[in-house]
């Protein structure tokens, strides 16, 4: 009796082996349709699997944390009408069940966190050298910046070109008519280098570059369901030049959109999952190779 039993035991663990074993690397992702990285009120989402192939001849019902339901594995978009956060559930022939929360915002929330502005400027810099520092946010109509050298207002433009004589440690402060008070960037300023110096400071920066665009590219080309790489991938970069801080890395693609560091990765990787379409990394251009804040990307879509 104990070896039936036994038997018994062994071919139901092996019926249900393979479903588990084929589907513990599946995972669900949401994408916002404007691009800006926050889920809004009444704006149109993406949900999608990262690996669709596994869930083909499977039954899918999806909950959105509000009492709706969708049955559907592929194409399955929602409009949440209240702002607030959601449990959203899928259901997977009804043995597993995949499950993350989101925040929807309301459309007050939206303009606030789009009213912050941001500074940008670089971590470091040599005495006579020509620094760009600009800044980011509607409706700012006035500047005062302080690059902490003179003790005084130094400049009133969105975007300006600011030398320092002395080196140092800096805070550069900016007010705005959108602000109630400052904000801050802090700026070390190097003793001028001889000729010889400069030049490998300007190769490694070119360096850094090519090396990022080679692994954001690899991101950009992975299949949606080779998590791994994506993580060998982001690990590298994170580690080699955030000093472990990617959360504060802020990535301007094209001169225009805006988007933390782990955000854009994950809209690289997946992508192709999403539209059949893969991006094109053209070129990287970063202010320092140490411990980044921010990386211009120029980049294309292939269809």
């Amino acid at each position: 009796m104990s070896v039936l039993l036994l038997i018994s035991l062994v071919i139901i663990i092996l019926s249900f082996y393979p479903f588990n074993s084929e589907l513990k690397n599946l995972d669900f992702y949401v994408f916002d349709s404007n691009d800006n990285s926050h889920y809004e009120q009444n704006e149109e989402l993406d949900f999608f699997l990262n690996d669709t192939s596994v869930v083909k001849d499977k039954k899918l019902v999806w909950h959105f944390g509000n009492g709706d339901t969708l049955k559907r594995n592929l194409d399955v978009k929602y409009k949440y009408k209240e702002p607030g956060k959601y449990l959203v559930t899928v259901d997977i022939d009804k043995n597993q069940t995949l499950s993350k929360y989101i925040k929807v915002i309301s459309v007050k929330e939206r303009r606030v966190i789009d009213s912050i502005p941001k500074l940008f400027g670089p971590d470091e810099g040599y005495t006579g050298e020509e620094l760009i520092f600009t800044s980011q946010g509607p409706g700012i109509e006035t500047w005062y910046w302080e690059f902490g050298e003179t003790g005084t207002v130094d400049a009133y433009e969105k975007q300006n070109v600011y030398v320092y004589s002395e080196p140092g440690t800096y805070d550069v402060k900016l007010t705005t008519n959108t602000t109630e008070y400052p904000i801050y960037h802090k700026i070390k300023i190097l003793p001028r280098f001889e000729k010889l110096d400069v030049m490998v400071t300007v190769d490694s920066l070119s360096l850094a570059e090519s090396d990022i665009k080679k692994h954001l590219q690899a991101i950009a080309d992975a299949d949606v369901s080779d998590r791994a790489t994506f993580n060998e991938q982001f690990r590298y970069l994170k580690n080699k030049y955030t000093c472990n801080n990617a959360n504060e890395v802020v990535i301007v693609v094209n001169n225009s959109k805006y988007n933390d560091f782990y955000s854009y990765c994950q809209g690289l990787h997946y992508l192709d999952g999403k539209r059949n379409k893969r991006i094109s990394i053209n070129s990287i251009e970063l202010e320092t190779y140490k411990c980044i804040k921010r990386i211009n990307v120029t980049q294309s879509m292939l269809e």
